[in-house]
Order: structure tokens, then sequence, then C-alpha cells
């Protein structure tokens, strides 16, 4: 008798591992083929390179940097907090992606979009910023091709020159020299954690409107850049303190006009 129950209940689990197989594999498939019909009219990887100047069109203030002229400070710190991964993976970060849809499932609704840098720059230069599944579909393809297309240094050279840091500045030379009046290259440990921090909804984390939101998220980029080794004990004490006392200049941009920059586009890419 005993070996009978034991036998149903091996046949059940059987049924059921067989069941959720099955409708992995399903769901796969189903990706797969959605993910190849909206790539049909997306533009090639051999395609994007020669669009992307096209496809860049700043508003407010905008000066086009090389990524050189961009301090390594502010790059650090936009990766760790924006894409840890970035160097490691292909356009997509599928742990990431795992995490927000389980945050979603959570909360009953769609928060977290879970982009890497370069699907940010897919979104900002070929799609539309609405939130639906199509779009994240498209995003994805657009990253992987961007991938193929580009390398690593040259996706975030793109990234921080069109990245939207509110009040009508886009790029990361705009917001330095409204914020803290200087170059891009010249930014000190806190001056780029509190850059680094608004890029989640630069409209909401402004420092000229909410102060003390921005530096709680200053302090935390501060705090990850430490745990990633990236600042010393001590530069992370001076950065703490440096940021205590940081004040970023709040006649920003009006969101009229902008610097040329075709040339300085065209010579990079």
């Amino acid at each position: 008798m005993e070996s009978r129950r034991s036998g149903g209940f091996l046949s059940r689990c059987f049924s059921v591992v067989l069941c959720l197989c099955g409708a992995f594999v399903l769901l796969s498939a189903l990706l797969v083929g959605a993910f190849l019909w909206e790539a049909r009219d997306l533009p090639a990887a051999a395609e994007l390179r020669s669009q992307l100047w096209s496809r860049y069109q700043p508003k407010g203030r905008a000066t086009w940097i090389p990524l050189w002229a961009i301090s390594p400070r502010l790059q650090t710190a936009v990766v760790d907090w924006e894409d840890p991964r970035f160097f490691f993976h292909h356009g997509i970060d599928y742990p990431e992606i795992r995490r927000a849809l389980w945050e979603d499932l959570r909360a009953g609704s769609y928060r977290n979009g879970a982009s890497t840098i370069t699907q940010q720059v897919a979104k900002n230069l070929f799609l539309t910023p609405e939130k639906t599944p199509r779009r994240k579909l498209r995003e994805a393809v657009l990253a992987s091709r961007l991938e193929t297309a580009l390398s690593k240094d040259e996706i975030l050279e793109i990234y921080l020159n069109i990245a939207d840091w509110g009040d009508g500045l886009t790029g990361a030379e705009a917001a330095s020299r409204a914020y803290f009046s200087k170059s891009a290259g010249d930014l000190s440990w806190d001056e780029a954690a509190l850059l680094a921090g608004m890029l989640a909804n630069p409209h909401r984390f402004n420092p000229c409107r909410a102060p003390e939101a921005v530096r709680r998220l200053q302090q935390a980029v501060l705090v990850r850049l430490a745990e990633n080794g990236r600042l010393t004990a001590q530069e992370f004490q001076l950065a703490a303190i440096a940021a205590d006392g940081l004040h970023a200049h709040c006649k920003t941009g009006d969101g009229s006009g902008h610097v040329a920059v075709e040339d300085a586009v065209r010579e990079c890419f």
C-alpha cells in the first residue's frame, strides 16, 4: 500500500515537472518568435553606426565631448550606479531583468525597467519613451545590435553625451558646466556622485528643487563606489565630507538653444 502511494506521488511530481518544462519551452519559443518578429524593421548592426548622427537631436543645452574628455570619476560613478555589469554583458543584463520582473510581480505594476546603459542608448536614439512590453522588446533587439556595432567605450561616450540631466541640460558637459561651472573632465568624486545619482530621474532628483533627496542619493553612490573598491577609505571620507558642503549652481538651462556639435559627433563616429 505504501509502495503504491509513493509511486503515485512520484508520478504526480513527474507530471508537474514535465508540465513546467513544457511551459518553459513554449514561453521561450514565444519570446524568441517575438524577438525575431520585432527585429524585422529595426536597423541592422551594420547600419547603426551610420545612423547615430541623424538620430542625435539634443534638447536645450548640449555640448558633445569625447570620452577621454569626461572625468574617469564620472564614468565610473555612472557605470557603477546605473549598470554595474556594463562591461560584462552584451547589452542585456538578464539577472537584473529577473530581479526587476520579480519586484514588478510583487508590486503588481510595471515599475522597474532594468535597462542597461546600452538599452538606454537604444531607447533615447531610436525609440519612444513609452513603457510597454513591445518597446522593451525592440529596445533589447537594438541593444544587442549596438553591442555588435560599437565598442563599450563608444556606447558609454554616446550615453554620457545624450543623457538627460534635467532643466534643459543634455550630456555630461552641459550638466557639469551648469551645476558646477567646470568641464566634465574636472569633476571631483562628490560632484560625479551627484550627477550619477540624478540620472534615474533628473526631474525628480534635481539638486535645486530636491537638495535633500539628491544628497541622500549622492551619499548612496559614494557608498557603492567604496564597496566596489573604486574609492579608498580616505578618498571616501574626503568625498563624503565634500558632498556635505557641495551646493550645485541653480541657474541652469532654460531649454532654449544648444551648442552646435555636428563636427564633434562625426569626428567621434
